[in-house]
């Protein structure tokens, strides 16, 4: 376990608070998944499946992707190492995809629509986040580099040591989760069964976490100033400008919106790369150089929820 982390102690038992977290995050996100059903028989049937699945098969992917790709974990990778997960290590990435390949299986098996099914996981995912990211306020991990700025270093967002102040990443993520989840509940409602709520999870979650990841400063999974993690949150949000832009260029007669839309993910790589070189190398204020990396981010953002508006438009 890592170092400074909490354990509650309930009957007698001592119990990892992390870990609680994580299971409420479970419970909550297998409840609203077959909330959202709306008592449709073979849609409750696939929800309560894809959590008898989702939730070993998320822990096996969350524990390989950080065996394999953490940095500080190589070293020691053996298959004893890998199993012995009281040594902790995984990957929110790893879980995550773990719980949208049991999605595609429940789906396929009990024979409801897949993009159906993807819908209904993208809010019980973001409703997962919300008490997992909280968790990790009992860890080491979800913490920024040292702080400089005097104004968020003594408020609540800062976490203290003997040292310094750390913005509390995990808190910002806890927040930005349970905003997405209004979002993406509410374009449910109006899109309840064509994947655009599953597109439009993808395409705001995979951009928020590339900033939430340059943030973090916790050495977890991280190849000196870039991200493991971030480099699937860029990864996410580009593949899902491509699934928005290549339909239209194929569909309509206004092409110049798909076309802005796949040159913002090259534009974005190459901004977002020399931004974070700026904010682990430069003398640039850390304020001035998030700023610079939230007007980077925003290009994409905005052209795929015009793409998602345009793709609505053609049906």
């Amino acid at each position: 376990m890592a170092d400074g982390a909490r354990f509650v102690n309930i009957l007698g038992i001592s119990l990892y608070a992390y870990g609680l977290m994580v299971m409420l995050g479970c419970v909550l996100a297998v409840a609203l998944g077959i909330r959202l059903t709306r008592a449709r028989d073979q849609e409750r049937f696939a929800a309560a499946l894809t959590a008898v699945i989702g939730i070993p098969l998320g822990f096996i992917t969350a524990r390989l992707m950080y065996a394999l790709l953490d940095p500080n974990f190589q070293p020691l990778i053996t298959l004893r190492n890998v199993l012995d997960i009281s040594s902790g290590g995984f990957s929110m990435f790893g879980a995550l995809i773990g719980a949208v390949l049991s999605t595609l299986i429940a789906a396929k098996f009990a024979g409801v629509p897949r993009a159906r099914m993807l819908d209904l996981l993208s809010p019980a995912l973001l409703l997962f986040l919300v008490p997992a990211r909280l968790g990790e306020g009992y860890t080491a991990l979800g913490i920024s580099r040292p702080l400089t700025t005097e104004w968020i270093a003594n408020s609540f967002l800062a976490r203290q040591d003997e040292f310094d102040a750390y913005l509390r990443t995990y808190l910002l993520e806890a927040v930005i989760a349970a905003a997405l989840l209004i979002i993406i509940l509410r374009y449910l409602h109006q899109h309840p069964r064509d994947g655009k709520p599953f597109k439009l999870f993808c395409l705001l979650y995979g951009i928020s976490q590339t900033l939430m990841e340059s943030l973090r400063y916790d050495g977890h999974m991280r190849y000196s100033f870039i991200g493991v993690q971030q480099v699937l949150a860029v990864t996410l949000f580009g593949v899902t400008l491509i699934a928005l832009a290549v339909p239209l260029l194929r569909q309509s007669r206004k092409k110049l919106l798909p076309i802005l839309g796949l040159l913002a993910i090259p534009f974005s790589v190459l901004a977002g790369v020399g931004v974070e070189f700026l904010i682990d190398r430069s003398e640039m204020g850390k304020l001035l150089s998030y700023s610079l990396f939230l007007l980077v981010l925003a290009v994409p953002t905005v052209l795929g929820i015009l793409m998602l508006k345009q793709e609505e438009a053609h049906g």
